[in-house]
């Protein structure tokens, strides 16, 4: 047995090296309606508009816990009414905030819409032009005519006119008064209803209407074209439908009257028809309007549906007519506008809009929606909302529908009588008034990610204890890699195969989502297709490309199924059953019959595990894509996701660590049959991150020797332990020698450690074990009586402040070390169950922090309690590396650390009041910057008291918010510019590992431990010379290390100049300012010398960078 004498940790308070305070920032915290009453059950409430935001600031008392059940009940519909009223307060801020000033920021587009008016107005009546007639009338003007697929032949019969509209006016959000502000501006629509007496019965069959329509577009763009007005003018699809082009027209920028830059928005002149121009009945979902080509001359035969090509047709009839009907909505329902307003916001911040590739659910979409759920939707044909409902109301019961009404299942139906109205692969909100589905650019996997949103928000709305207003409305959350687990980018054929049913594009889609979702099975929760925007088109017919449009990809969002996505084999139907073909067919040569241990003879897929750096569900995507669309389009699938899971080991569960749990079970059972100790073990707890599945380095890799990974001992309790805080240091090196000897005689390797030998009050030794194959533990022992102690002296008003302090840290450290720590293991190994992408996740996020630096400051409990609440605080956790990292780098980016804790499972009601009490307790943050309270910590303060200082947390959240929107690769690149210096360290200095030697073969490896291989164990150089430094240099300087560098920053307050005083803590040399005064400043140079002396041969160089 050895005897080794640690070098104590620097114990001293740190000081803060901003010099001055700053004044501490609040957060007015929101509150959100926590009941949970079905949508019939929320009650109405008072007007709140003629309530002031001065509410915010005032102070929510946390009711007390009563003893009857009556004022329990009180107390707790006080704490909602409570939080309910701020949220309140919090929405009409924030409506306020969004709102358009139309009169202040519209009058130079009202302008320009009426000379818009006036120019279309204009336009001279042309009548029955042929095909021939009308190309070369464009041709003249250079205008190009935006004719959708397929084009006009030369033999068409049909005539082309153009009358001027029979009305136009504004309609959509800017009539209804629902515009919000934002970054990109917004829209406004200019209606042109188009005549119909420009129309045949029959054009609405074959494309005619689409092509006629085209062609009154394009006579309309000439005109503005030609009238010199200063605008810039395109062709749109409108919402990515390729038969419904319409004109954009940008602001050029100009400072006239006219010009609306300053507005910020676009006006869209969108083309429209009377509801009587064609009849509904003949546009109906299950009727056919586009017949293929080689058979349109034919009138008998069955044609399929085409519910897409009807529904654009019956979109173009209902401009006026919704907004009629919304106008009327709100001038009953007070509150409808702010609750579009709010729905507005939601939808925007979840990358949700009108558009086919934003999921074809947009503000209109919400609007049209929330005045049908005012008439009906709801039980026995009753409304689901009421006029009376405040716009909070509103929006979570439109919420709550969305979320818990399947609306592909279970349509929702107005005024179609007893029939019966399909739609095919989607959801169906059908308005028999006009004969048309309003959600009909939604897709089936457009839709599931909807109420994917609405149902992960209602759980926010309704969580009594954390605040999520932001969350809910003021954070983007549309970025595919936040809101999915994986991605795959697939490249678009070229050549897509055309129909008459859907685009091109939404054909080639829902084949390619059906073929993952039988592929994938139940590996993935929801697969979502993000499709690319379709390009502007130009006007001039010169403005056109001529050159191949860019390669075009599909977005693959997957939110996985943690039990399912990983698993290795498929299985089938049985041998001979009459699934089994087509199950061969959709597989190939993967499908295989194979017998299992059941006796069971199954058609089975399996996938490679080892051989592979591709994630299985990856595997699959990649075998699909290639079988089915060719291998030119496989082979440029580009995956997401993989990479962030191969950075730590590849897999996305705790297995890397099953040996070192099962030495970590191998000591425990030797600890329990030690016999001949005084005392019996109570206990053994991990404390240590390997034991917790969070470490950066998987031990006992490779024939790696392992670090010493902490454990705690507790025995059972003795009225024989001594009343005194240095006889009970004794009894345990006592304990630790006589366990030392038993475990000895069991083939272990130990010695004793000490540890803090200039402070008696602190821990003062412990044991480390060391097991043949490689792993060491590293054991203290816990005695309840200890914090006590502490506890008493503290009360002591006589003691020394020196004195006092040593007390403080010795308390702060054995709460940590002995009560905390071990909780915070065992939730840890309980969530890392649960949760098979926590570890992973953690580890990654451990090495972004050391590639910055940044380990040192931020303690690993610290980094492990941010990603365990990015898992824990939401009801749609992440199931990838990639989510979980990611997801946790953007709540670090967003935490506003100086007014907010960031709360941690459940935790106190008044978790607020005593992070307030921390603040007004240390105002500066000198002590605690960031808090995060747990259960088992309700303080938050226990792995903050050592860091991040408040100049590292401020850096801390620089880092996060550059890398959320970098790639993986630049995420974990460092750069050391932004310090003073930078202290290299001889590459044989850095952290050893020793790795076994002899047999090639990994089942075959042994560790052959030596005993300068066990002295080295726990000794880490280049963090015990930078303890070292800061004990010398902490008030001058803030050191940073990665293991192998240390970097430095100079205080400022000391690089500034001081007067002259006795007992300056550091080198200085005088200084005489312009003013003449004479100070002293900091002798960098002599201080870098110094540090030069002390570090000796295990230095290389110190970089001086500033």
């Amino acid at each position: 047995m050895k005897t080794t004498i640690m070098v104590p940790a620097t114990k001293k308070r740190r000081t803060e090296i901003e010099g001055e305070d700053e004044e501490v920032r609040t957060k007015e915290s929101i509150g959100g309606l926590s009941s949970e009453e079905e949508m019939e059950d929320i009650s109405e409430e008072d007007d709140i508009g003629a309530r002031t935001l001065e509410a915010r600031s005032r102070v929510r008392k946390t009711p007390q816990h009563p003893s009857s059940e009556q004022e329990k009940a009180q107390a707790v519909r006080e704490s909602y009414e409570s939080k309910f009223n701020v949220f309140r307060m919090e929405t009409e801020e924030l409506l306020s905030e969004i709102r358009v000033d139309y009169r202040k920021r519209m009058a130079p587009v009202e302008k320009m819409l009426h000379k818009l008016k006036n120019i279309i107005e204009k336009i001279p009546r042309k009548a029955d032009a042929t095909i021939d007639e009308v190309e070369r009338e464009m041709r003249k003007l250079e205008i190009h005519i935006p004719f959708p697929e397929p084009m006009p032949g030369a033999d068409i019969k049909y005539k082309f006119s153009y009358e001027k509209p029979v009305y136009m006016n504004i309609a959509g959000s800017y009539a209804l008064k629902t515009v919000a502000k934002q970054r990109e501006g917004f829209a406004i629509d200019l209606i042109l209803q188009m005549p119909p007496t420009i129309f045949q019965e029959k054009d609405y069959l074959n494309y005619r209407y689409f092509h006629k329509r085209a062609y009154y577009l394009a006579t309309i763009a000439g005109a503005i074209q030609g009238s010199g007005l200063d605008l810039q003018l395109s062709y749109v699809d409108l919402h990515d439908d390729p038969l419904r082009p319409i004109i954009v027209a940008a602001p050029s920028g100009s400072n006239s009257e006219t010009g609306f830059t300053a507005s910020k928005c676009l006006i869209h002149i969108i083309p429209a028809i009377s509801k009587n121009t064609f009849s509904v009945s003949k546009l109906r979902p299950d009727k056919n309007a586009a017949r293929p080509v080689a058979e349109r001359d034919t009138s008998g035969g069955s044609f399929p549906p085409t519910p897409q090509y009807n529904s654009s047709i019956l979109a173009d009839t209902t401009y006026f007519e919704h907004i009629a009907w919304l106008h009327e909505v709100s001038s009953e329902a007070k509150a409808f506008k702010d609750a579009c307003l709010l729905g507005r916001t939601w939808l925007k911040q979840r990358g949700f809009g009108s558009n086919i590739n934003q999921g074809g659910f947009g503000h209109a979409e919400w609007s049209i929606l929330m005045s049908l759920l005012l008439e009906g939707g709801g039980s026995k044909g009753s409304s689901v909302l009421a006029k009376g409902y405040s716009n909070y109301q509103m929006f979570k019961a439109v919420l709550q529908f969305l979320a818990t009404r399947d609306l592909i299942m279970n349509p929702l139906l107005f005024d179609v009588g007893s029939e019966s109205v399909r739609w095919p692969k989607g959801p169906n909100v059908f308005d028999g008034k006009i004969g048309l589905n309003i959600l009909f650019k939604m897709t089936e996997w457009g839709y599931h990610l909807l109420k994917h949103e609405a149902a992960i928000t209602l759980k926010l709305l309704n969580d009594p204890v954390i605040d999520h207003f932001e969350e809910i409305f003021l954070h983007r959350l549309d970025d595919p890699c936040h809101k999915f687990d994986s991605l795959a980018y697939i490249p678009i054929p070229e050549c897509l195969n055309k129909d008459n049913r859907l685009n091109p594009l939404l054909s080639f889609s829902q084949r390619l989502y059906d073929m993952l979702s039988t592929g994938l099975t139940d590996r993935a929760k929801l697969i979502h297709l993000t499709l690319p925007p379709t390009l502007a088109q130009p006007i001039r017919v010169s403005g056109i490309s001529r050159s191949p449009p860019p390669a075009r990809k599909i977005i693959a969002g997957l939110l996985l199924n943690a039990a399912q996505c990983n698993r290795a084999v498929d299985h089938g139907p049985p041998a001979g059953h009459k699934d089994g073909a087509s199950y061969r067919v959709f597989w190939g040569d993967k499908a295989e019959l194979r017998r299992f241990k059941d006796g069971n003879i199954l058609e089975s897929v399996v996938w490679g595990t080892k051989d592979s750096n591709q994630s299985i569900y990856h595997q699959i995507i990649q075998y699909l894509v290639t079988k089915n669309l060719g291998d030119e389009i496989g082979t440029h699938v580009k995956f997401i996701g993989d990479e962030y899971a191969n950075a730590v080991g590849g897999r996305e569960d705790v297995g890397l660590f099953q040996p070192t749990m099962a030495a970590f079970e191998k000591l425990v059972k030797a600890l329990r049959n030690l016999e001949g100790l005084p005392l019996a073990i109570r206990q053994v707890s991990a404390v240590a991150p390997a034991l917790r599945y969070s470490s950066v380095e998987v031990p006992l890799l490779s024939g790696r020797l392992m670090q010493p990974a902490d454990v705690v001992v507790q025995f059972e309790s003795s009225g024989r332990w001594p009343d005194d805080l240095t006889a009970i240091q004794k009894t345990k090196i006592a304990f630790l020698l006589k366990m030392s000897e038993l475990l000895e005689k069991a083939s272990a390797v130990t010695r004793i450690g000490l540890e803090n030998i200039d402070y008696p009050a602190m821990n003062s030794a412990f044991l480390e074990v060391v097991y043949h194959e490689g792993s060491a533990f590293r054991i203290r022992i816990y005695h309840d009586r200890e914090q006590t102690l502490l506890e008493r002296q503290l009360l002591n008003k006589d003691l020394p402040g020196k004195k006092r302090d040593e007390i403080t840290a010795a308390l702060s450290e054995h709460r940590r070390r002995f009560i905390v720590g071990p909780l915070h293991t065992q939730e840890v190994q309980k969530l890392s169950h649960r949760f098979p992408a926590l570890s992973p996740s953690i580890r990654l996020l451990k090495r972004w922090f050391r590639t910055h630096l940044l380990s040192r400051e931020v303690s690993e409990e610290l980094v492990e309690l941010m990603a365990v609440r990015t898992f824990v605080t939401t009801s749609s956790p992440p199931n990838s590396v990639m989510s979980g990292f990611l997801r946790t780098l953007r709540f670090i980016s967003l935490w506003d650390w100086r007014a907010e804790p960031a709360i941690v499972g459940t935790v106190a009601k008044n978790a607020s009041e005593t992070f307030s009490a921390t603040r007004a307790s240390d105002p500066a943050m000198n002590r605690y910057a960031m808090v995060i309270p747990t259960e088992y910590d309700p303080t938050g303060t226990t792995f903050t008291e050592s860091g991040p200082r408040k100049v590292v947390a401020a850096r801390v959240t620089a880092l996060a918010r550059s890398a959320v929107s970098a790639s993986f690769k630049d995420m974990f690149i460092s750069s050391t510019k932004d310090y003073d210096f930078v202290i290299h360290i001889e590459p044989r200095y850095t952290l050893p590992s020793v790795r076994s030697k002899g047999s090639k073969f990994k089942n075959l490896q042994k560790t052959e431990m030596t005993s300068q291989d066990i002295a080295k164990l726990g000794l880490n150089v280049p963090e015990a010379f930078a303890n070292e430094l800061n004990e010398i240099y902490g008030d001058t300087i803030v050191f940073f290390t990665d293991g192998d560098i240390i970097a430095g920053l100079w205080n400022p307050s000391s690089v500034s100049g001081r007067r002259w005083k006795v007992n300056i803590p550091y080198s200085t040399i005088p200084l005489v300012r312009g003013n003449d005064e004479e100070v002293l400043t900091l002798n960098k140079k002599s201080i870098l010398n110094e540090i030069s002396r002390l570090g000796g041969e295990i230095l290389a160089k110190i970089e001086i960078i500033k």
